[in-house]
């Protein structure tokens, strides 16, 4: 399961790298219909991160549903304490939009947990194999 929560950590840290840098172009309040968006992309974005770690690895459910924990887990427990400091951590982002983050954080986290409950077969027939 260390495999699974190294991968959390790279994903926490991948996109709080990309809010960090390019949040203030998503999270405006100016803009509600593009913060729409963002909570919509998650979902295919997650599915493209989380479900072919699952067909690589040949997870069965129970399996699956331990890894998306420990995907989720490690930027769970790291954004508790960076949305104490959010100020700091994200001064491109206006203090105001800090409930808007964590709404999208636990939006986000819960669709890797929901990868978890997905079946293998479906987890098998929609990831790239090569057949040679």
């Amino acid at each position: 399961m260390r495999f699974f929560l190294c991968w959390g950590f790279w994903i926490w840290l991948v996109a709080s790298a990309v809010f960090r840098l390019m949040g203030h172009y998503f999270f405006t309040l100016e803009e509600p219909f593009l913060m729409i968006a963002v909570y919509i992309l998650a979902i295919p974005l997650i599915w493209v991160v989380t479900i072919p770690i699952y067909s690589m690895k040949k997870l069965k459910h129970t399996e699956r549903l331990l890894a998306a924990i420990c995907i989720a887990l490690p930027g769970m427990l790291i954004d508790a304490i960076v949305l104490l400091v959010f100020d700091n951590v994200f001064p491109n982002l206006s203090p105001d939009l800090d409930r808007y983050f964590a709404s999208w954080l636990l939006w986000a986290y819960s669709i890797i947990l929901i990868t978890g409950f997905t079946k293998a077969s479906f987890v098998r027939k929609n990831t790239f194999h090569s057949s040679n």
